[in-house]
């Protein structure tokens, strides 16, 4: 029925190359300090939790409350904060961030509920930590 024979080399050979690598990199010190300086107060939370973590954009999607727990050394300082990333996926993984990111992700957090917005499983800065 399919009689008909397609020199695939001579029809590739004549097609654009694709792309094999994406063209973005680690951005510079001057960027990241470009990105926080910036007024919203959403990004710096957002900024750092992606650099000391490595996660991409598209993580906040699956991202829950639950998902961001602090781990605190014997004397009740946070040391770092632990993250489940896309949670419930085949593709799910255990990263961390920075005790900076949490405190700012936290401070963020506080900032929403007191302006009456329930947050379900969160406890609150404070109760994380006494002093940063």
């Amino acid at each position: 029925m399919n009689d008909i024979i397609i020199n695939w080399k001579l029809i590739t050979r004549g097609m654009p190359r694709g792309k094999h690598a994406a063209n973005d990199g680690t951005q510079t010190i001057e960027e990241i300090k470009k990105l926080l300086e910036y007024p919203d107060r959403r990004i710096k939370p957002i900024v750092l939790m992606m650099i000391s973590s490595g996660i991409r954009i598209g993580a906040f999607d699956y991202l829950k409350l639950k998902h961001i727990t602090p781990l605190k050394d014997k004397d009740g300082k946070i040391v770092v904060g632990k993250m489940i990333v896309y949670a419930g996926e085949p593709d799910q993984y255990t990263s961390f961030i920075s005790p900076e990111a949490y405190k700012f992700w936290s401070e963020w957090l506080d900032f929403r509920a007191s302006y009456g917005e329930k947050l379900r499983g969160f406890m609150g800065y404070a109760r994380h930590v006494e002093d940063y």
